[in-house]
Formats: structure tokens, C-alpha cells, sequence
């Protein structure tokens, strides 16, 4: 069966990553500009990070509100009002770590007094950037697909429920109208929720993905050809595709939309995860017949091995169930 060996794939390629989808957040450093020249500055550090390496920026032609002016870099760290006489158009912004980098992401934002907003994500064997000149509509929409991208293929369990989508379908036929479904809801819920006439508390929602995937967990280990799923997998991508797109706005809440440039950033945001989720998926079928290829001699996968896997992601999805109640307090 093509759901069988796809299933195995699925399960032989992700299931080696550690269980930490959307835990593994950036180091945040965000400037905001209070007056011509003047930056409020924030870092925001993940606690996965030893007390022995906490991080630090070093910002050229920027220097401390309560010291005099110096060429050498300002070491930023915590809280500080920084002064740059020439805005921040130029400036190298270099992330050091007193040991070694923890495999961290870095999201720089800097927010000028006029709305303009720049976004930066440095990946970890990236230690510094130069600001460049105020972006342009082109560079927005390139940023933030570059986002979008990064953000579905960090989000793995976004991954697991569309895979799961995928085999729960069966057909490419099939496949391809329950994965639009799930395009359609989750981009709808994602603008509402992004331009703010939506609001959800982030907590609940993500422990509400993670037992959409529990779900499909289930449907994937009890085949019942007669279920509700089975016969309308469409139904189960546009009601749980709603649920993922208010995951998604969570992410891009905490990026942040650049206010000059808002509908351009929310767009190609959203462009950028349809862009990887159908990499995704294209990798995924790739894969999956490679896999059957290999092991046709075999039998490519029992069913009781499929089902082996598919109690696998739910062991993982309930782990992420129980995990997020913890940041209902």
C-alpha cells in the first residue's frame, strides 16, 4: 500500500529529531526607536542557554546613553538605551557567545520612530549582519518568505500532521485536494489572527495542534475504512487547518509585521510556509518511493509495522500534549 511505505519513511525520517517542535526558539534582539538617534534595546535569551554563556551584541557606531561616544563597538546585553548618532542604517550588530554558539538562531528586529521595521534571522554559523538602507517592498517580501520557509521546517509537528494528511489520503488524487483544504483553512485563520481581528491565547492553541496530530495518530494505527476521516480526509484538513494557522500567526506575532510594509510581510510569510510544506511534500513522496523501491522484496512494511509507527508519532504527539499544558499557568 502507498500509505504504508510512505508512513514508513515518515517515521524512519523524523522521528530521529528530538521531540521540541517550536521549542527551540532564536536569541530575540529587538531595537526599537524612540526618537531620531535613540534605540531602546532588548535581548531575549532562551533558557536552554547556560548562565555561563549568556550571549551579548556588539553594535559599531552606536554607544551607551550614560557613556561618551567611542569607536569601538558597544557590547549590548539585557536592557540599555543606546545612542546612534547616525541611526543604525550601517551598523555591524556581531552576536558573540563567551564559549560557543548552542546551535541558536538569532532574530534581530529594528524598529524605526516612522513604523519601518527590519527583520534579520541570523542561522546559527551566521555571527553578524550590517543594517542596510531602509528596505523596500522587494526586500520585505523576500525576508519574510525566507521566514516562512525556515518556520514550517522548524515547525516539526506541522510537518507530522500534513504527513499524516498525506496517508490518511491515500490517492495523489485525493492527496492533493485534502492538502489545498488544509492550505485554504490554515491561511485563512493565519491573516485573522495576524491582523489582529482574531485573537487566541497561544498555549491552548498549540496543545490543540499537538492533539491534532494525536488524532491522526489514532486514525493511522485503527484503519477503519467506514471513519469519518477516511472517507472525507478533506473535512479533517480544513477543520484542523484552522487550528495550525493560529500556530503559525503565534510565530509570526512574535517576528512581527512591519507596519509600512504589513499586507506584503503577512503574504509572502504565508507564501514562504506553502513554499516549504510543499517541498515538504514533494521530498516526502520522493522518499517514500525510494523506500518501497528498496524494500519491495520484502513487502515493503507489514501492517503491523505501520502501526508500530503510527503509535510512535502519537507517543510523540501526547509528549508535546502534556509538555504544553505546562505554559497554561
Amino acid at each position: 500500500m502507498r500509505g504504508l511505505g510512505l508512513l514508513a519513511f515518515l517515521a524512519a525520517s523524523l522521528m530521529g529529531f528530538a521531540a521540541s517542535a517550536h521549542d527551540a526558539r532564536p536569541l530575540s534582539a529587538t531595537f526599537i526607536e524612540a526618537a531620531p538617534g535613540k534605540f531602546t534595546f532588548a535581548l531575549a535569551v532562551p533558557e536552554t542557554v547556560w548562565a555561563r554563556n549568556q550571549p551579548y551584541l556588539m553594535v559599531t557606531g552606536c554607544h551607551l546613553a550614560d557613556q561618551a561616544p567611542s569607536r569601538a563597538p558597544v557590547k549590548a546585553e539585557g536592557v540599555m538605551l543606546l545612542l546612534c548618532a547616525n541611526g543604525m542604517e550601517g551598523a555591524a550588530i556581531e552576536v558573540r557567545y563567551p564559549l560557543a554558539n548552542p546551535s541558536l538562531s538569532t532574530l534581530i528586529q529594528i524598529e524605526r520612530a516612522d513604523g519601518a521595521r527590519l527583520i534579520e534571522l541570523l542561522p546559527p554559523e551566521k555571527n553578524s549582519w550590517t543594517v542596510p538602507v531602509r528596505p523596500e517592498a522587494s526586500a520585505v517580501a523576500a525576508d519574510y518568505f525566507r521566514l516562512g520557509m525556515e518556520h514550517i521546517w522548524l515547525g516539526l509537528d506541522h510537518l507530522l500532521f500534513v504527513a499524516g494528511l498525506m496517508v490518511l489520503a491515500g490517492g495523489w488524487r485525493r492527496i492533493l485536494v485534502t492538502v489545498t483544504g488544509f492550505t485554504l483553512s490554515h491561511s485563512v485563520t493565519l491573516a485573522l489572527a495576524a491582523l489582529d481581528l482574531v485573537r487566541v491565547a497561544v498555549p491552548p492553541t498549540e496543545a490543540a495542534i499537538a492533539l491534532s496530530i494525536l488524532f491522526l495518530a489514532r486514525e493511522l494505527a485503527l484503519p477503519d475504512e467506514r471513519s469519518l476521516a477516511r472517507r472525507y480526509p478533506v473535512a479533517v484538513s480544513v477543520s484542523f487547518g484552522l487550528l495550525h494557522g493560529f500556530g503559525f500567526a503565534a510565530v509570526l506575532a512574535e517576528i512581527g509585521l512591519p507596519p509600512a510594509h504589513l499586507v506584503t510581510g503577512l503574504l509572502f510569510f504565508n507564501v514562504g510556509v506553502e513554499a516549504g510544506q510543499l517541498l515538504f511534500i514533494l521530498l516526502l513522496a520522493a522518499g517514500a518511493s525510494i523506500f518501497k523501491r528498496l524494500t519491495h522484496a520484502r513487502t515493503a512494511l507489514t501492517f503491523s509495522g505501520a502501526r508500530v509507527m503510527a503509535y510512535a508519532i502519537g507517543i510523540l504527539a501526547a509528549y508535546w500534549f502534556f509538555d504544553r499544558l505546562s505554559g497554561f499557568a
